[in-house]
């Protein structure tokens, strides 16, 4: 016991005490920074993490536009931009930056010209894919032409008929470069018949501007399209009705109806040999009914249609030396 207070009193005590706390200290002090070290420097990794990203712009074309025309630049142009990640990231997103060239200063003519972009970061890396354009600056043209039509009357199905076409609107304007606009011939809405066609054709048509040539050309027009309307039908043609009576029987009977003619629909040949419908009437069917009411494309099998569609005849006993042969229908039906 005497020698364990010798040594706590001694000078080597306080020595070793020291020399622990010391110890300690350092490590209470130097474990938490070591560790926020450790943290700040994986922080730095994150901030400087760098990117890639392709980004498509439209190209925007700084001109008078009253006065000029301008050919031969791309629409959209790709964009490479490179730096930190979330700064790539960000930009791809909303993409919040233009690319243009500017042809304010260059006058009529060709030239090349370098593609510039305006608002990226400063801390990204770019470059811009064509980096250069060939233009064509010509002096601006305006011009009002009326639209054509044209079809393939190969859709049109055999004996029917076209009428006249109509086009709604029927003008366009047509701008451009004074030297394109020059060679425009004529604007043709051209419209794609189904084939076999046999009713009305309604269609937005897409308009083309063609040279002498037929080529297209490379204007703007406004409108782009038109509503086309093509009216198909079957020729038709007014010939007068003759009945006559059918069956075994030995009376007479007076043949009439209420009109003397009907309207027809059939193909061009029918009708150029058609001067006359004769309706037979067999008496022996008529039973105690005095009349009887007839389907007139029954009759005539080349006959598509008529109006009226059915007629309604009457039989009334008489003799040959009275009988009548007034021709009118009864409405059954009407194109």
């Amino acid at each position: 016991m005497n020698k364990w207070r010798h040594f706590t009193n001694s000078k080597y005590f306080y020595m070793i005490l020291s020399l622990a706390v010391a110890i300690w200290i350092y490590i209470n002090v130097s474990s938490p920074g070591l560790g926020s070290t450790r943290s700040a420097a994986n922080s730095n990794n994150v901030a400087v993490a760098e990117k890639s990203a392709t980004i498509t712009m439209n190209l925007q074309v700084n001109v008078d536009t009253n006065s000029f025309f301008v050919t031969g630049y791309p629409k959209q142009v790709e964009v490479k931009i490179q730096g930190p990640a979330a700064l790539v990231t960000a930009t791809k997103n909303t993409q919040n930056f233009n690319t243009y060239i500017d042809l304010r200063q260059l006058g009529v003519g060709k030239h090349r010209v370098r593609i510039r972009q305006n608002g990226l970061n400063r801390e990204l890396k770019y470059t811009i894919k064509p980096h250069y354009v060939d233009i064509d600056i010509e002096p601006r043209m305006e011009k009002v032409f009326p639209i054509q039509t044209a079809y393939n009357s190969g859709g049109v199905a055999q004996g029917y008929e076209v009428g006249d076409v109509s086009v709604n609107p029927q003008i366009v304007q047509v701008v451009g470069a004074r030297s394109e606009v020059q060679r425009v011939s004529q604007i043709v809405a051209r419209a794609n018949l189904p084939k076999n066609s046999t009713t009305d054709f309604h269609q937005e048509v897409l308009l083309q501007a063609l040279d002498a040539q037929g080529h297209t050309l490379s204007v703007l027009m406004s409108p782009q399209t038109t509503n086309v309307k093509i009216p198909i039908s079957l020729p038709k043609k007014k010939v007068p009705i003759r009945f006559t009576q059918t069956g075994a029987s030995d009376k007479e009977y007076n043949l009439s109806s209420e009109v003397n003619e009907v309207t027809i629909f059939a193909r061009k040949s029918v009708l150029d040999k058609t001067n006359e419908i004769v309706v037979p009437i067999d008496i022996t069917k008529l039973g105690k009914k005095n009349y009887e009411i007839i389907t007139l494309n029954q009759i005539k099998s080349d006959i598509i249609d008529s109006n009226p569609r059915t007629i309604k005849v009457y039989a009334r006993r008489g003799n040959s030396d009275n009988q009548v042969n007034s021709n009118v229908g009864e409405i059954g039906g009407s194109n």
